[in-house]
C-alpha cells in the first residue's frame, strides 16, 4: 500500500510541476507584453520626433493638437482660420517689447502700452 501511496504522490508532484510550468509560461508572456508597453512608453516620452503639440488659439481660444514640425513657422486655427505664428526658439520673451502689431482679426491694436492709454484718458 505504501507503494501505491508513493506512486500517487509522484503523480501529484508531476501534475504540480506541469501546472507550475504552464503558469510560468503565462507569466513570461505577460512580462514580455509589459516590457513591450514600457518600451513603447519610453519611445513616446523620449523620442524627439513626432510628438504632438497642444495649441490654444490666441484669437478664439480654441484648443487643438498638431504634430510637431520645427520647419513649420505658422499654423491655421481650424476654428477661426487665423494664422498662428509658431516660435520654436523656446524663449518666451523674444518679442516682449514689440507687443501686438494690431493686424490680427478683430484686433484694435492691443499693443498700446498702459501708459499711452492712461494719457489718452486725461
Amino acid at each position: 500500500m505504501s507503494e501505491l501511496n508513493l506512486n500517487e504522490q509522484v503523480e501529484n508532484l508531476l501534475k504540480e510541476i506541469k501546472e507550475l510550468k504552464e503558469n510560468q509560461k503565462i507569466m513570461n508572456e505577460k512580462m514580455d507584453k509589459m516590457q513591450q508597453i514600457v518600451d513603447h512608453i519610453k519611445t513616446d516620452i523620449y523620442d524627439d520626433e513626432g510628438f504632438d503639440l497642444e495649441i490654444v488659439c490666441p484669437y478664439c481660444e480654441h484648443e487643438f493638437v498638431i504634430d510637431s514640425d520645427e520647419n513649420q513657422n505658422a499654423i491655421e486655427c481650424p476654428e477661426c482660420k487665423n494664422i498662428i505664428e509658431l516660435d520654436w526658439s523656446g524663449d518666451l520673451y523674444d518679442e516682449e517689447d514689440d507687443g501686438c502689431s494690431g493686424h490680427c482679426c478683430g484686433c484694435s491694436g492691443c499693443g498700446d502700452s498702459d501708459e499711452e492709454n492712461e494719457e489718452d484718458d486725461m
